[in-house]
Order: C-alpha cells, then sequence, then structure tokens
C-alpha cells in the first residue's frame, strides 16, 4: 500500500519495500537547470515545486522520466493533473498550462480533461477532431478554436489523409512548412507549426504519443514585431477620411481608436453587450482574447457613435449584408480606400490599439489602468496579481478614456496652420 506525507512544501514518497525519500530542494525557483539536476535514486520519486506558481511543480521517477504536475482546489477537493513530460513540454509552456487550470478554477470552471476515446485517436485525422471538440471547444475562444482547426485541416489533414498518429515523424511536419515557405507564406507557415505544436503536445498530455515529432523544430519564418504608432496628424488624417464613408466601417474605426480594444472584439459587439444609459459595454469572456470578461466604460464621443448605427439585426451591432448570423467582414476593399483617401499608408487596424494604449500613456495614464482597458492579463496585473486581483478599476478606466477621448476630439477639430 503506498503512502503519501507532505509535511509544508516538502513531499514524501514511500514505495512498497523501497526507502523514504524527501527532495533537499523541494521549493524552488523552477530553471531548466534545476529540474535537469533533480535525479530519484532507484525506486525513488521527489517532486520540486516552483514558487512562482502555487501548486506547480516538477517530478522525477527513478527511470529518469520527468514531468510537470499541477495540484489545485476545485470545489474544494485537492485534484492533481499532470501536464506533460520535460522537455517535450517546456519550463515556460508548463508553466502557462498551469496558469491557464488556476485561471478556470478560479472562475468555478472544472479544468479536468476530458476523457480521450483511444481506439479512435489512433488516425491522425481522427485525432485532430478529438482535440478540436475536447480541447478547441472548451478552452479556445470561438475565433481562436475556428482557426486552429482550419490550420490544422487544411494543411496537415488533407495531406496526411489517414495515416496513423504514431506515423507522423518531424520530416513530414517539415515539408509542410518548407511548401508553405517556398510558396512564399512565411507567416501561414509559423501560424501552422503553432498549431500542430499545440495539437502534438496534447496527444503527449493524454499519452496518445510519447514525445511529440514538433520537438526542436523552430519557427520556419523570421518574425518581426509590429510596433507602428500613429502620430497626431496620421490619426487626425485617418479620422476625417473615414468620416461619412458609412456604415460599418466608419463606426468600427471609430470604435476602435475610441476604445482601445480589438478588431475582432468590436466587429463582433453584440446589441445584449452595451448599456448605453451607463455607458458601459460589457464583453464576456468568450469573446476576449484573455479569455477574461471585460467591463468598459464608454465615453459620451464613443455612445454617439453607437447612437448612429441603425439596427438591422437583433442580435449584431455590425451584421454581415450577405450571410444570415455573420458579422461584416469586409475590411481589405474599404482599408484601402480609407489608406488612398487619408494618404496614411503602411499601418493595420491593429495599430489603432497600440495608438490609443500609448496616447493615454503619453496623457500620464497609469500603467495597470491600461492594461485594464486593454484587457491584458500580463506585466503589472499577471501571475497571481491577475488571479487576486479582482478589482475593475471602472472609475479610473473611465477616466483615462475620457482623457483620451477628448485629446481625439481636439484632434479632429483643430485645423492645419
Amino acid at each position: 500500500m503506498m503512502e503519501r506525507r507532505k509535511t509544508k512544501r516538502f513531499v514524501t514518497h514511500v514505495l512498497p519495500q523501497r526507502s523514504v525519500i524527501k527532495s533537499p530542494m523541494a521549493e524552488t525557483t523552477l530553471t531548466d537547470i534545476a529540474i535537469r539536476k533533480l535525479v530519484a535514486r532507484p525506486g525513488q520519486r521527489v517532486e520540486l515545486f516552483d514558487k512562482k506558481v502555487p501548486g506547480f511543480a516538477v517530478r522525477a521517477t527513478s527511470s529518469g522520466v520527468k514531468s510537470f504536475v499541477l495540484f489545485y482546489r476545485h470545489q474544494g477537493n485537492l485534484r492533481r493533473v499532470t501536464l506533460g513530460r520535460y522537455p517535450v513540454l517546456s519550463l515556460i509552456e508548463a508553466r502557462g498550462k498551469a496558469w491557464g487550470i488556476l485561471n478556470q478554477s478560479s472562475r468555478g470552471e472544472d479544468p479536468k480533461p476530458k476523457k480521450v476515446d483511444r481506439a479512435a485517436a489512433d488516425s491522425f485525422t481522427a485525432a485532430v477532431e478529438q482535440f478540436a471538440r475536447l480541447h478547441c471547444a472548451q478552452h479556445n475562444r470561438v475565433s481562436t478554436a475556428k482557426e486552429t482547426v482550419r490550420l490544422l485541416r487544411v494543411n496537415f489533414v488533407q495531406p496526411w489523409g489517414g495515416r496513423e498518429l504514431q506515423a507522423i515523424r518531424k520530416g513530414d511536419i517539415n515539408a509542410v512548412l518548407d511548401r508553405l515557405v517556398e510558396a512564399g507564406k512565411g507567416s501561414p507557415a509559423n501560424h501552422a507549426l503553432a498549431a500542430i505544436r499545440k495539437f502534438f503536445n496534447w496527444c503527449v498530455a493524454r499519452s496518445l504519443i510519447a514525445v511529440s515529432p514538433c520537438a526542436g523544430i523552430t519557427r520556419p519564418a523570421a518574425t518581426r514585431a509590429r510596433d507602428r504608432v500613429l502620430d497626431d496628424q496620421e490619426l487626425k488624417s485617418i479620422w476625417r477620411a473615414v468620416d461619412g464613408s458609412g456604415i460599418p466601417f466608419e463606426p468600427i474605426v471609430k470604435l476602435l481608436i475610441l476604445t482601445g480594444q480589438r478588431r475582432g472584439e468590436v466587429t463582433a459587439m453584440q446589441w445584449r453587450e452595451l448599456d448605453l444609459e451607463n455607458c458601459i459595454w460589457s464583453i464576456p469572456a468568450e469573446r476576449t482574447k484573455s479569455n477574461r470578461a471585460q467591463s468598459l466604460p464608454l465615453t459620451i464621443t464613443a455612445r454617439s457613435v453607437l447612437q448612429t448605427i441603425p439596427r438591422i439585426s437583433d442580435v449584431y451591432v455590425f451584421p454581415s449584408f450577405g450571410r444570415e448570423e455573420g458579422i461584416f467582414s469586409g475590411f481589405g476593399k474599404s482599408k484601402r480606400k480609407l489608406d488612398r483617401v487619408s494618404g496614411v499608408t503602411g499601418w493595420t487596424l491593429h495599430d489603432l490599439r497600440r495608438t490609443a494604449a500609448t496616447g493615454l500613456a503619453r496623457l500620464g495614464v497609469a500603467p495597470h489602468v491600461i492594461e485594464r482597458i486593454l484587457n491584458h492579463t500580463s506585466y503589472t496585473l499577471g501571475g497571481v496579481a491577475g488571479i487576486y486581483n479582482r478589482f475593475g478599476y471602472e472609475p479610473e478606466m473611465r477616466a483615462a478614456l475620457n482623457l483620451w477621448s477628448s485629446h481625439v476630439v481636439k484632434l479632429v477639430a483643430t485645423t492645419p496652420d
């Protein structure tokens, strides 16, 4: 009979007719060096806990296998989940998965993975469909889940057909990525790699395969983070050029400027989310990239923009003109026309979000308030602070957005010298 005794962070395991072991480094800030040095003697097992993430640890067995585990509570019950094997699953990825589970548990959701049909998952195609149903649909936003599954089906399911999951090798993945790069699709190749890596890590975590064939594969194309921030003159030109261009593109661009929210969040806005009387836009968690609900104060200017929009759909503020129950998606043609009329080029609609954040900082708004407006969970409100600090900062957010709105209104109203 196996016994388990726990004192503070020291975990003791007694195996049948084997010796008792206690890790001399039971709690520390986990690093790759510390994990590599963690060794269990024959017949023993050790767990080394992380100081950064509550309940997160790496477990080493006498056979040399090292796995990341997380202890957490759900509805008062202590649970343990195995996140994946090291080094197939990196320390950074494991910490991210651990924070995701803790976030789910803090919201009252059950993070326990659903059972996988092992027989059906023997083929690659069947495993992808199970991944879509059991992981993407449960843990990702609708748009993220849809895009991940699309990348897998188009880039990998089509060429690999009914091959067995265990038969997929690193060379198969590299061949797909190389074809994309040679076709001038560097960025899609990077996205395809991210999707297939996520899928195979899921397979490893559920013991469908022992090792991910993505291990060691690097991004096939160089990436460069965008840092484009529109200056005041460019912002003014864009606002004036889009003014009077018509619905839905005009109000979408103006709301992107005034709120600093993501394009997908603005475009998929629903009437039931808006309280125009109290100037509040409540974005549900399933529609945000951070998977956290956002209660965003609306300025008078933003409310005025919304009040100009006719209620064509009972659901969406910006419905599609061609598809029932769809949302507006004709950005390419409208954006090209806006560039031509405004004279501003080399920018994207997402740059308006970065411009709003930079403008708020320039106006003296505190970083944590800007992060609340952007609905970020990193930096000043990351980690433990992001989980336990539930204060909404609504008055501070409203004051900050009013500052930004006033700046934009004054900017647009001024005439050139």
